[in-house]
């Protein structure tokens, strides 16, 4: 196979951040790199990456953070990939360089973006938000501090799966203690997903007597001791108090994508093969790719190994296919083990949803030393509390 006379024999492929389209396209990248001079450079602004659908049984207990947060570095030790604990804030297309806080600039051969969206920044400084390990760690702290209320009143705002998933483990972590209240703008419960998982889900808020406030809009929020909301429900208005307030609802658009080529409403053209319009030694991928596609880690996990083929072929002037998104169903946590799995028509609730739930995800962790640790770790606490 003979590279093209433009492709330099010691390609440099950036990757720009190390989610999931980003880390799993550099492992991918690595496993059919048929070349040694190849070199494939992750950067990313955090130093561990982070298995974000697991997030949330570090507040129940159920994981541990090694387990669903590992460094980069001793992800990647034994893999032909460098990585780079910076920022970026710039990327030059036309003179294919990024622009890195720390280290400057670097060149690339072939670059992928994947940066993801940014959360939504709350109203309010006081208000907690759950989107990283960094946001776990300060509720668990929270919590901490008021282990000592009889009663703690929680207010979260956005009814979709994060909020869902959230309310239903923090309710069963508190018990009796807490008055939840799940705020959501919108007219319906997780209104991306199938009604069989509503279903599930409405029944697990039920149960845990959460309370559900739909077309609910948050004008306001005040922090002075305990929280202040202004609410706003069709044409009436009405105010509640909290202990806590928590934001999962939305994200915001990546300043730097913005100032790219067709990028002005926060995403970048892509061809089906998933290539930069104009730019085809670029790749974009994840949130970041303006697809009809719902913006969720099941998508990224899939478009890695067809980046890497692609990409492949693209260096080799092979032909390029375009990305065919296959959807394998819906998963949610719904308290402490239990969940819902949906899948090709098929439900599964309670403890067996859960089991299902936790091995698929623990399949899909990056590698498979993780995979296999984090498995005979929740094997012996198993057998343990046999």
């Amino acid at each position: 196979m003979n590279r093209p006379p433009s492709s330099p024999l010691n390609p440099r492929i950036c990757i720009l951040g190390g989610g999931f389209a980003g880390l799993y396209s550099a492992l991918a990248l690595a496993k059919i790199n048929l070349l040694e001079q190849w070199q494939i450079v992750i950067i990313d602004k955090t130093d561990r990456f982070e298995f974000s659908p697991l997030l949330y049984e570090l507040i129940s207990g159920e994981l541990e953070p090694w387990e669903i947060a590992p460094p980069y570095l001793q992800l990647l030790r034994n893999e032909r990939i460098s990585f780079y604990c910076d920022r970026v804030e710039d990327i030059n297309l036309d003179a294919r360089q990024v622009q890195l806080r720390d280290r400057g600039s670097l060149s690339y051969t072939y670059l992928i973006i994947a940066l993801g969206l940014e959360r939504r920044v709350p109203p309010h400084p006081d208000v907690l938000s759950f989107r990283r390990l960094a946001d776990v760690e300060r509720l668990n702290a929270e919590l901490e501090r008021l282990q000592h209320q009889p009663s703690l009143d929680i207010s979260i705002i956005g009814a979709g799966a994060s909020g869902v998933e959230l309310a239903c483990k923090l309710a069963d972590r508190l018990g009796d203690r807490h008055q939840i209240h799940l705020i959501h703008r919108g007219s319906q419960l997780l209104p991306k997903f199938s009604p069989q998982t509503r279903k599930a889900a409405q029944r697990a808020i039920n149960k845990r007597r959460i309370r559900l406030s739909l077309n609910t809009n948050v004008k306001g929020i005040q922090h002075q001791g305990d929280f202040q909301l202004q609410l706003q429900q069709q044409e009436k208005f009405f105010k509640e108090t909290s202990h806590l307030v928590i934001w999962t609802a939305g994200t915001q658009v990546n300043p730097l994508i913005r100032r790219l080529p067709g990028g002005e409403q926060g995403q970048l053209p892509v061809t089906p093969e998933l290539q930069l319009t104009r730019y085809p030694e670029v790749f974009v991928l994840g949130d970041l790719a303006a697809t009809p596609l719902a913006n969720s880690a099941q998508v990224a996990y899939q478009q890695a190994p067809h980046l890497a083929k692609n990409l492949k072929s693209y260096v080799f002037q092979g032909p390029l296919k375009p990305f065919q998104y296959r959807h394998l169903g819906e998963m949610l946590t719904l308290g402490i083990h239990r969940g819902v799995v949906h899948s090709f028509g098929i439900t599964l609730n309670g403890r067996l949803g859960h089991l299902i739930r936790t091995l698929v995800y623990i399949q899909r962790l990056p590698t498979l030393k993780q995979s296999l640790s984090v498995f005979c770790h929740r094997l012996k606490r198993l057998i343990k509390w046999q």
